[in-house]
């Protein structure tokens, strides 16, 4: 797999935990409007997640299964694809959450979080570097023999 067509992959793996966070910024995309974009970004994730049955779980598994736990795949996209996936068990974890203790402000926050998050992975991808993500990606690493 040659260097290009790996970056343009990590890229697309962390439109997962974007799409997973949409909901939380439904207030910001009536005062941002230009926001509506990451509708668009996060497209082909919303089709497979919701014109499947089980679409998310699916995903989820094939994307565990098939890349971050296959050793014919680059450790670049594995690496990405595991930070990925973690971020969105996370932004679940975070869902149940909020329904125990509804604060509307931390929403907003995890939004604009996760948003920040997604353009320094984009940007770290497309130098080739992998972005560093306290926590999370110490937790790849080890996911990852």
């Amino acid at each position: 797999m040659n260097s290009n067509l790996q970056r343009i992959s990590s890229i697309f793996l962390y439109t997962l935990p974007l799409k997973a966070v949409i909901p939380f910024g439904y207030f910001l995309f009536y005062k941002f409007f230009y926001l509506k974009l990451i509708f668009f970004i996060t497209l082909p994730v919303a089709i497979i997640e919701n014109n499947l049955p089980f679409g998310e779980l699916l995903l989820f598994l094939i994307l565990f299964a098939g890349i971050v736990r296959n050793p014919k795949i680059p450790y670049f996209v594995r690496f990405n694809g595991c930070q990925a996936l973690l971020l969105d068990i996370a932004l679940i974890v975070l869902t149940y959450l909020m329904r125990i203790i509804p604060i509307p402000e931390i929403g907003s926050f995890l939004f604009v979080s996760i948003l920040a998050i997604f353009i320094f992975c984009v940007i770290q991808c497309i130098r080739g570097v992998e972005p560093e993500i306290p926590l999370i990606s110490d937790s790849a690493r080890m996911q990852i023999y």
